[in-house]
């Protein structure tokens, strides 16, 4: 396992949320900060209840990791528990899944654009590392979860 470095911060609904490398060696994409991006989008207590669910989401599975960002320890999540995070808050937030589908409310939306573009400013990929990051979306964190 490696340690997550803080690469930058995106602004995602007015708010600032900060992207990591991945805590492992394997291909993914970059992971956030889940009480960032849940904030950017929720009351501050609702976000941290938020991330304590994360935390616990899957007993017996760590999918979650920590990392520094500045004087504070940040908890990070992958790609895919940061969009379905959104998908979530999009539901709390009244977005309406059956008219529009699951993925496609403005919390999602917003981080997918955000994380799409700190993907090609700070880890650029070929088609082929593209492709083994999604097939690996969390390396070891969630490989217990896909299998």
């Amino acid at each position: 396992m490696t340690k997550s470095k803080f690469l930058a911060t995106a602004e995602i609904n007015g708010k600032p949320v900060s992207f990591f490398t991945p805590p492992h060696d394997e291909p993914d994409f970059l992971w956030v900060d889940i009480e960032e991006l849940a904030g950017a989008f929720l009351p501050e207590a609702d976000a941290k209840r938020m991330v304590q669910h994360a935390q616990n989401l899957f007993p017996g599975q760590r999918s979650v990791a920590t990392a520094t960002n500045g004087d504070r320890i940040a908890t990070i999540a992958c790609h895919s528990m940061a969009q379905g995070f959104c998908g979530f808050i999009d539901h709390l937030n009244g977005h309406n899944v059956e008219e529009d589908g699951a993925m496609h409310g403005p919390a999602h939306i917003a981080y997918c654009f955000a994380s799409a573009d700190m993907e090609i400013e700070h880890r650029p990929k070929s088609f082929e590392e593209i492709f083994a990051a999604f097939k690996n979306n969390g390396g070891p964190f969630m490989r217990g979860l896909r299998e």
